[in-house]
């Protein structure tokens, strides 16, 4: 029988059907400057160059996702708060417009106006080249900022105990959800919402305000994916399960692989980040363990925490993926 395509395999899990085999998503966008020679900031801004060094990392990886574009900065910067580079524009430091939700919307009368703004063109660019490019397969994945971290790089942590909090997450919101929007009418199939559970004081109101986010997602048969910065409060969680459905929401997997899968129709977890070292015994070892973990469990998604360093041993990552690759839940 012919194996279903990544983006097949994500159609049939929105479906509630149990896949064969864990979709292998890591995140993998930065190696991609040290591939075309570029510095961060040139790469960023470069379609041509981000379609031509993802395609190059699925045809030496194979893995499921492709990471068209992941820049936690990305709305913060279009919506009109000041980045600095550095000399060698390796590094970067972005400042906080800071206010409330009223001076936010008096810059940004309509969120749907973000999209034309910053590098936000330059994502959507790659989506639609990477779609004609690579048809059929792989997933196309790409980064967006949650409420609360979005809410954050727009006004500053410190606001985080004013009473105008509330009303700027309300706003980030809306934002985030334009972002969504203009990805997937991009061809998106994987989205990653990006957020810092510190920052989640009511999680009431946060899950209220990604679950319309999430449904949008769902309605364009894409896969909605929460990476949290750090473990997830389980007062989250619980918010989480009750007002978003089948959201993947990671656990971690530490070296002996002791798990935490949080509840969900589909459980995911983060790959070690010892991972990314060159270490080919310890993750053959990985592979072994997740094949006896794939066959007791519904895990059906395996991705990475944040973007794969740029330094990282590419024969060892593809060594690694190989592995991975053929962990399976059917018995040979």
């Amino acid at each position: 029988m012919t194996e279903l395509t990544p983006r097949a395999m994500i159609r049939a899990m929105l479906q509630g059907d149990l896949l064969p085999r864990p979709l292998l998503l890591p995140i993998v966008f930065s190696l991609g400057a040290r591939l075309e020679n570029l510095s961060p900031r040139a790469f960023l801004a470069n379609a041509t160059r981000i379609a031509n060094s993802q395609r190059q990392i699925r045809k030496v990886l194979g893995l499921d996702g492709v990471t068209c574009y992941f820049d936690p900065y990305l709305e913060a910067e279009a919506f009109g708060c000041e980045l600095t580079w550095s000399a060698d524009e390796m590094t970067r430091v972005l400042r906080p417009l800071g206010g409330n939700a009223v001076d936010l919307r008096e810059r940004l009368r309509a969120p749907e106006e973000i999209v034309q703004r910053g590098q936000i063109p330059v994502a959507c660019d790659v989506l639609r080249r990477l779609k004609t490019m690579l048809p059929g397969e792989p997933a196309l994945m790409a980064g967006v900022s949650g409420p609360c971290a979005l809410a954050d790089l727009l006004v500053g942590s410190a606001c985080a105990v004013e009473s105008s909090r509330h009303g700027v997450i309300d706003f980030a919101a809306e934002l985030t959800a334009a972002v969504c929007t203009s990805f997937l009418q991009s061809g998106a199939n994987v989205i990653f919402l990006r957020e810092d559970g510190a920052s989640i004081q009511d999680c009431k109101q946060w899950a209220e305000l990604l679950s319309p986010i999430v449904n949008v997602i769902r309605f364009y048969e894409a896969l909605p994916v929460l990476l949290f910065d750090g473990p997830p409060p389980e007062s989250a969680l619980a918010a989480l399960e009750a007002d978003c459905e089948r959201v993947i929401c990671p656990g971690a997997i530490d070296s002996a692989l002791g798990t935490v899968l949080p509840t969900s129709t589909f459980a995911s977890a983060y790959l070690p980040e010892t991972c990314w070292l060159p270490s080919p015994k310890e993750n053959g070892a990985l592979g072994k363990s997740l094949q006896a973990l794939v066959r007791d469990t519904n895990l059906c998604v395996l991705t990475s925490q944040r973007d794969v360093p740029k330094d990282v041993d590419v024969k060892s990552l593809a060594n690694l993926f190989g592995s991975l690759r053929s962990v399976s839940r059917v018995v040979a």
